[in-house]
């Protein structure tokens, strides 16, 4: 199928908020006098009606028998625009006596325009005004299609009134729309209870007059946060309620609405049959511009599952997210960085390559439980920390790191015993480091059933069924924790893991693969010069495998196949296959 024949709504006809207004005096209830209208609202408001009304993107088209119709540029601005009319209403009320009391009653609808048409189809002109008569004075209503464009308790709270049929020429679903109360100091405790930097993505904006397909940008929007959804130390905000906010480019506006520290947005158009995409990334709070780029692919590509546009965005952002929280918890004090900041970028320096980053690492980490000692994360991290100290070989006392890696996770477990990182790291080190193949059991199932979208969890239920159980198993396992954070800027170490399971599975070609790919992204990393050479020694390329062991023994020098032993249980058959590709590729035993 070309790119031409993929189904999209018709650039033909276009949507846009249309509302009705109307004045109801406080004692005829519908608006009177031989003053026009407009008239009307100046001598009422006088500029304060046109100041608004322009700050929430809109205009009036024309006056109707009963009031005046707006137009705006998008479904939030409408409902808004619609609330503030009335507190400019009850604000002007307070002023005067009740015998001069005005009140607004509006509705408003998602209508149709003709290709290049300005007013929209009359059907839908005549369905707005009606709206209007079913309001009580200070009322909003909306229509179904409206509705859909709004977020519940971030635009509006909505009260469904079912369908309507007599006012209406056919049956007509209706809603009641009231100001949010307590949204944001919902929303503000529910972030208090999670350290994770949000990552807001809004749907992208048509750039051409021509190109009609909001759909496009709800996609791209939508393909983006399936992919970052679960990517570890990223909280990502539902579609539904970035969605709202479509358009904005306030980015002040887009944090208070939706507590985001980080917003992804751009544009779109389309190109003989290419879909060209324009985005940028940006911290909410100082408007700094992290990155911007130019992507290109088939228009068709965007609704491959395996969308190659809309990975290669996703991967980058993370990228880009990675990068910047790091270089600022390497140059600046952490004590003036923002929480957020710091859960993400002691995340990423615990799996840096570098010494200097990892050893800070575990500085933020230390931060961050003294400034939460109520939250389980940072603690987990920091325990993830010590337990690859340990496993990378650069710890200088292993059995302090054991200890303090366990006293994180117990406290972590303390003040959350359900939390699944922490639960997961429990697993690891008593399948890695304790040699206790039943509680890493326990731990690792634990954290499944807690958080089954954990990718941590699977990956190192993987490494435990490699190690003790089912190795068919291992490799399902690995390849659920890498299809949940697809993503995510710690790929080399599913590809670690994955080629952990696969080498457990006797996949040795493909164990390779997975090494070489690890490998490629951190080139020093000892577990993973440990898988590679043990794949060699069983597939007798023993060239590869020696030259393999030469790097291994310049990043850990004092190696020998019993250092190797010590660390975890010497039962293990995994371990002991790695041991034996040892022993013949050459390194001593002690």
């Amino acid at each position: 199928m070309s790119a031409a024949d993929t189904t999209f709504p018709s650039s033909r006809i276009e949507e846009r908020p249309l509302m009705a207004m109307d004045i109801a005096d406080n004692t005829t209830g519908t608006w009177g006098g031989s003053d026009p209208l407009m008239d009307r609202l100046q001598h009422w408001a006088g500029d304060a009606y046109w100041q608004l009304l322009s700050h929430h993107k809109g205009h009036i088209v024309r006056q109707t028998n009963h009031g005046l119709m707006m137009e705006f540029a998008d479904a939030r601005h409408c409902v808004q625009a619609a609330f503030a009319l009335n507190q400019l209403a009850d604000a002007l009320n307070g002023r005067t006596d009740a015998s001069k009391h005005l009140h607004l009653r509006a509705g408003a609808h998602l209508a149709s325009y003709g290709h290049g048409q300005l007013e929209p189809v009359d059907r839908d002109v005549q369905l707005t005004s009606e709206l209007t008569a079913l309001a009580a004075p200070g009322e909003v209503l909306v229509t179904a299609e409206l509705r859909d464009r709004l977020a519940n308790g971030l635009d509006a709270d909505f009260e469904d009134l079912g369908h309507w049929v007599e006012s209406f020429v056919q049956p007509v679903r209706l809603f009641r729309a009231h100001p949010t109360h307590g949204a944001i100091s919902d929303r503000l405790t529910a972030e208090a209870q999670d350290l994770r930097p949000a990552l807001a993505v809004i749907p992208f904006q048509a750039n051409a007059p021509e190109v009609k397909h909001w759909v496009l940008g709800e996609l791209i929007a939508d393909g983006v946060i399936a992919r970052l959804s679960h990517s570890i130390g990223l909280r990502v905000i539902a579609r539904q309620s970035t969605s709202a906010l479509r358009g904005s480019s306030e980015l002040a506006e887009i944090e208070r609405h939706l507590g985001a520290t980080f917003i992804l947005s751009g544009s779109y158009s389309i190109r003989n049959d290419k879909l060209v995409v324009t985005a940028e990334l940006a911290e909410a709070r100082s408007h700094t511009l992290l990155w911007t780029g130019h992507l290109q692919h088939a228009l068709s590509d965007l609704l491959q599952e395996q969308s190659e546009l809309l990975h290669e965005l996703a991967r980058t952002v993370a990228q880009a997210l990675d990068k910047a929280h790091v270089s600022q918890a390497l140059t600046r004090p952490l004590p003036s960085l923002d929480s957020s900041f710091l859960m993400l970028a002691g995340i990423s320096m615990v799996h840096s390559h570098s010494i200097k980053a990892f050893d800070r690492g575990r500085a933020t980490l230390n931060e961050l439980t003294m400034r939460h000692p109520e939250h389980a994360l940072p603690r987990a991290w920091l325990a993830m920390w010590h337990a690859l100290n340990v496993v990378k070989g650069t710890s200088g006392n292993v059995a302090r790191d054991i200890r303090q890696a366990r006293e994180q996770t117990q406290h972590a477990l303390d003040v959350e015993p359900k939390n699944a990182m922490a639960l997961a790291v429990e697993g690891y080190i008593q399948c890695q480091l304790l040699s206790d193949p039943q509680q890493a059991s326990h731990y690792l199932a634990s954290a499944v059933e807690a958080n089954p979208s954990e990718p941590m969890a699977w990956l190192f239920k993987s490494l435990y069924s490699a190690g003790w159980g089912s190795s068919s198993l291992s490799v399902t396992e690995a390849y659920v924790a890498r299809s949940l954070s697809p993503v995510d800027p710690l790929r080399y170490f599913f590809d670690l893991l994955t080629g952990n399971a696969l080498l457990a599975d006797r996949q040795l070609d493909q164990a390779v693969a997975c090494g070489r790919l690890s490998l490629r992204a951190h080139k020093h990393h000892v577990p993973t010069l440990r898988l590679l050479l043990t794949a060699h020694a069983e597939l007798g390329q023993f060239d590869e495998g020696k030259a393999i062991l030469n790097q291994l023994r310049a990043e850990a020098p004092e190696l020998t196949v019993s250092s190797y032993l010590a660390i975890g249980s010497a039962e293990s058959p995994m371990r002991q296959r790695i041991a034996n590709a040892m022993r013949q590729l050459g390194l001593p035993e002690t």
